[in-house]
């Protein structure tokens, strides 16, 4: 379902909201008041990195989306481009219970490969509270690139960005860390990441689906940025925020948003990514999705062959990448021609992973598909010009993707720099 009517409406009055961080020796006291925040320091803005609070408040259960004011920032709508350049090794400690044939292990008081428990009489996830870990120390968690605590001390925000005609070109979508491509109603939305690079403006924001929510648990309480949506979706990130899952930020209730008007809505909400995160304070720091490694070499054995270009068939949508070796990048093409955003730069990552998914329909709209991101099956990477056959798997939403080479069983770390996932259906 196209949560268009359910989503924050236009024709809003726009409030300047501004907010000031102070951060003493990690105890953090956020205060609201009529500034803007300060610029990105990636992006030549100075600034100070974001703290984290251990108590947020419960999120609202209802929402009425015909009575809501959307607060917004009023700077003008620009993104900045961001030139990313891979020259480091990054590797995580593999856990160790992991071998070639042993799958890793987490904590976790979810089973594996299961959904956690609903509220009686409803079909909504009742989520173990969580608590957020420590921040990684010296490279960026989504890109695995070196980061000093200006960025390693930010949450992950999730914007859930949209695909369809009305929504081209997107606005700094090139700049995310990684980037999730999920398949909704006969067509494709993004939940686009970002950690180390906060463009002015991204979007256009829209609604969540129930399948957000497997993927976002691993992240460490990010900030969920998205427009509203219908009851059932809301109710399911209400469920997940009371739990300390994921930072609601839904545009229906927070300020940082505006309306473009340089577009009809839904097509024009716009999120100031720095103002979101220094106002969402009890958010925790970036933690890792996967394991990176610039240095790494194809084991003996495998299976993996070179490919310059390849296709990838999502729901409504067919999208071509073509391998560079001068950038050591994959460029996005799709509808026929580059992916191209608002300020003109071609999508494009540095890994791009076919993820096989199991799709059930929505239990709160049988008409929208609900990608299962835990357990395990098969996948495609694709880094450094060749195409590797893999499996890949998952204990639980909080535990992290890990993926081996189908041939020999050896682990593959994604490259350093931008990923690109695609929930591919498993047909």
């Amino acid at each position: 379902m196209d949560d268009a009517d359910l989503e924050a409406p236009d024709g809003l009055t726009r409030r300047v909201g501004r907010v000031v961080i102070g951060v003493v020796l990690g105890v953090t006291t956020a205060l609201a008041i009529n500034a803007r925040q300060p610029h990105d320091t990636a992006a030549g803005r100075p600034g100070p990195a974001p703290s984290v609070a251990t108590d947020a408040s419960p999120p609202e259960t209802t929402v009425a989306p015909d009575s809501t004011t959307l607060a917004t920032t009023t700077s003008p709508a620009t993104t900045t481009t961001t030139s990313t350049t891979t020259t480091s090794t990054t590797t995580l400690p593999p856990p160790t219970t992991t071998t070639s044939t042993t799958l890793p292990t987490t904590t976790t008081s979810v089973a594996p490969g299961a959904a956690p428990p609903t509220v009686p009489g409803t079909t909504v996830p009742q989520w173990p509270a969580y608590e957020p870990l420590p921040p990684i120390v010296g490279r960026a968690a989504l890109t695995g690139e070196p980061a000093d605590e200006s960025i390693t001390l930010r949450p992950i925000l999730a914007v859930k960005i949209e695909n369809e005609r009305g929504g081209r070109p997107q606005w700094g979508l090139e700049s995310a860390d990684a980037i999730f491509e999920e398949n909704v109603e006969s067509m494709t939305r993004f939940i686009a990441l970002y950690q180390t690079n906060m463009p002015d403006r991204v979007g256009p924001v829209r609604s969540a689906r129930t399948g957000d929510l497997d993927i976002l648990a691993a992240m460490n309480r990010p900030v969920l940025a998205w427009s509203g949506g219908n009851p059932g979706v809301t109710k399911w990130v209400d469920s997940a925020a009371s739990s300390g899952v994921v930072v609601n930020f839904t545009a229906l209730r927070n300020k940082c948003y505006e309306r473009s008007p340089t577009r009809r809505s839904p097509h024009n909400l716009l999120l100031d990514p720095l103002c979101a995160i220094y106002t969402a304070t009890s958010a925790g720091r970036a933690r890792p999705l996967w394991t990176t490694d610039a240095d790494w070499k194809l084991p003996a054995g495998s299976t993996a062959v070179p490919d310059s270009t390849f296709v990838v068939k999502m729901d409504g949508l067919t999208v071509e990448w073509r391998w560079d070796a001068a950038s050591g990048r994959y460029w996005r093409n799709q509808a026929g021609g580059p992916h191209l955003t608002v300020s003109g730069v071609q999508i494009s990552a540095n890994t791009v992973v076919e993820l096989r998914t199991f799709h059930k329909p929505s239990p709160v709209d049988a008409r929208t598909p609900h990608p299962i991101t835990t357990g395990g099956t098969s996948a495609i990477i694709h880094r450094d010009g060749i195409r590797i056959e893999a499996t890949w798997y998952r204990e639980s939403p909080q535990g992290q993707f890990w993926f081996h080479d189908l041939a020999t069983g050896a682990p593959i770390p994604l490259d350093t720099g931008q990923t690109f996932i695609q929930l591919v259906r498993d047909r």
